[in-house]
């Protein structure tokens, strides 16, 4: 029969508790990069499905013929976007790629707060999946030029 002193109680309750809060900051940190890819997915799907409303939209500005292009750019992009290696790269390119949905719904005066709200739901996510995205530090980075 083993005996636990109460020192040895109370380490076990912190790990456990510090293992917990590690699991909830995790899921914490990827729920929004979760479902900003869901929303991200779903309208590429519907780009390659070329559903009517879509059709539409896409004949007045003159991009019918890149729909499924731009759909299965957008499932790259995300795909990026959710593999940790890859999570800068892939910020820039949905940066870019809604960036230029909200130009061309302006040049069209279309309602552009869309792409502008999915934009911003994916910075908010990279930010919280990797907050040294957004760090100004003065380090000096050797590159192979420099050396």
């Amino acid at each position: 029969m083993s005996t636990c002193t109460p020192w040895c109680a109370a380490s076990f309750v912190l790990s456990k508790t510090k293992k917990m809060k590690s699991k909830t900051n995790k899921i914490l940190r990827w729920t929004p990069s979760i479902v900003v890819t869901l929303v991200i997915v779903a309208g590429a799907f519907m780009k390659l499905t070329t559903q009517p409303q879509l059709v539409e939209v896409f004949s007045n500005t003159g991009l019918l013929p890149y729909m499924k292009l731009l759909g299965v750019s957008e499932l790259v992009f995300v795909s990026l976007f959710l593999w940790s290696r890859t999570l800068r790269i892939g910020l820039i390119l949905l940066t870019g790629y809604f960036g230029g949905a909200m130009a061309i719904e302006l040049s069209q005066h279309i309602f552009f707060i869309i792409p502008a709200a999915i934009l911003a739901f994916v910075w908010g996510a990279a930010l919280l999946r990797d907050n040294s995205l957004f760090s100004v530090t003065n380090k000096t980075q050797k590159t192979i030029a420099a050396l």
